[in-house]
């Protein structure tokens, strides 16, 4: 079917954004509540579990986990 359309898939990293300059600025949206990442989060845990987040990730328990650095 990509080829009667004339489409491809590719893939990207940070969902096409650019890490040196839209990385700060989507922090800065974060911290003024302009936007809310919070809801995306499945998971948080301490360093020492980081083990068990990738058993989270394998099992497709986890979608997004953060790793909190205390």
């Amino acid at each position: 079917f990509q080829l009667v359309t004339g489409r491809k898939w590719e893939g990207s990293a940070f969902g096409g954004a650019r890490g040196r300059t839209d990385v700060p600025k989507i922090v800065d949206w974060y911290m003024e509540n302009k936007i809310n990442i919070d809801d995306l989060i499945t998971h948080t845990m301490p360093l020492e579990d980081i083990n068990k987040g990738f058993d989270l990730m394998k099992s497709g328990e986890s979608i997004r986990g953060v790793v909190l650095y205390d």
